[in-house]
């Protein structure tokens, strides 16, 4: 099988179950097509069971967080390449239709780490067609550079993947001690330093950008995502700064993902700290009224005057030292992690070995 395309939904009413047929519509001798509906509504129940034919599988799940879902619908794919979508979002069935001759031409080149195209960007004001820069170079450094040179929704998040790429960002994003809403980011620093995409010559992907399109309703979900994870919303504050902390620590210390050397890691490092620095430094985060905020605001303002001053260590300190205002045992998870990471002490399983581990007990 060279493609698993997955749909993990949530989402019931007349929009989604378009959305799921057309995406049911693709399967085929080269593609299969995985449905996993979490949404626990009966009524889409019913007419999901509708859908099933061969190579187009329907699961039905007990309600659970969207990186469950995406779990296992990931642990079901067979295909040698994956694509997993949302069922909010629009599609281009000639561009699916395309994918299996590149995969064909291109999936045996283990510097290929999957395939992408045009997007196109759904908001009020328009739609706009988003192609992003230099993915398909052969220097890690020259892909990063061209993702961040784009500001906008991380559309690139919707692309094809190799799945033995997918697994293993999975297993590590899953080991992680939280899962917060830049983690998009990183999912998709991780697969770029581990190779280039494709480039499909033709509209690839149709986003919505729905509750993202404004500062007030995207920082409200970013907040939904801290507030799942045990974090108080005055963490909101640093959101950037998280984002730019993570990344680099992984570029400039991990040995679970790639093998680049320790030059090469220091510049992609510090694009993607500087990049990052400079949304936390310029952008507004809101609170929401947290008891917190003043807590917040001091570490934000002494992370902003210690620019090139502080070591990995010292802003993990810098973090934990808010996160234990309002939670010592996630301050602590945090701390460790990150220590070991930061320190290259913490070797992760493979996604395999988890399935084995699983499946035994």
């Amino acid at each position: 099988m060279q493609l698993s395309i997955l749909l993990p939904t949530n989402r019931h009413g007349p929009l989604a179950l378009s959305r799921i047929a057309q995406v049911c519509s693709w399967a085929g001798p080269s593609i299969e097509v995985i449905v996993r509906d979490n949404s626990g509504n009966a009524e889409k129940r019913m007419l999901l069971g509708h859908f099933r034919r061969e190579q187009c599988n329907i699961v039905i799940a007990d309600p659970c967080e969207p990186l469950e879902n995406y779990s296992e619908i990931l642990r079901l794919a067979r295909g040698e390449f994956i694509f997993c979508v949302s069922d909010d979002d629009f599609y281009f069935d000639r561009a699916i239709a395309a994918l299996p001759g590149v995969i064909d031409q291109f999936g045996k080149d283990p510097t290929v780490a999957g395939v992408t195209g045009a997007y196109a960007l759904e908001t009020p004001q328009g739609t706009s067609i988003v192609n992003y820069k230099s993915l398909d170079s052969d220097d890690p450094a020259v892909r990063i550079a061209g993702y961040l040179t784009y500001q906008g929704p991380n559309m690139l998040f919707y692309s094809v993947l190799r799945r033995s790429l997918a697994e293993r960002v999975l297993v590590f994003m899953k080991a992680m001690p939280v899962y917060l809403s830049f983690h998009d980011q990183i999912l998709c620093l991780l697969y770029l330093l581990n190779g280039k995409f494709i480039r499909l010559q033709r509209l690839f992907y149709g986003y919505d950008a729905g509750v993202w399109e404004a500062t007030e309703t995207a920082q409200k979900r970013d907040v939904d995502f801290y507030r799942a994870a045990g974090l108080d919303p005055a963490i909101n504050k640093l959101h950037w700064f998280l984002c730019g902390f993570e990344g680099a620590v992984l570029v400039r210390n991990s040995v679970e993902f790639f093998d680049h050397s320790l030059a090469q890691r220091q510049v992609i490092a510090d694009r993607w700290f500087s990049m990052m620095f400079m949304r936390f430094k310029s952008q507004a985060r809101l609170t929401f009224e947290s008891r917190f905020t003043d807590d917040a605001e001091k570490v934000r303002i002494k992370l902003l005057a210690s620019t090139g001053q502080l070591s990995f260590q010292g802003m993990l300190t810098e973090i934990c030292s808010l996160i234990a205002l309002f939670s010592k045992d996630n301050a602590q998870r945090y701390h460790d992690f990150w220590d070991a990471e930061i320190n290259r002490r913490k070797p992760l399983p493979h996604f395999d070995d988890l399935v084995a581990v699983k499946r035994a007990v």
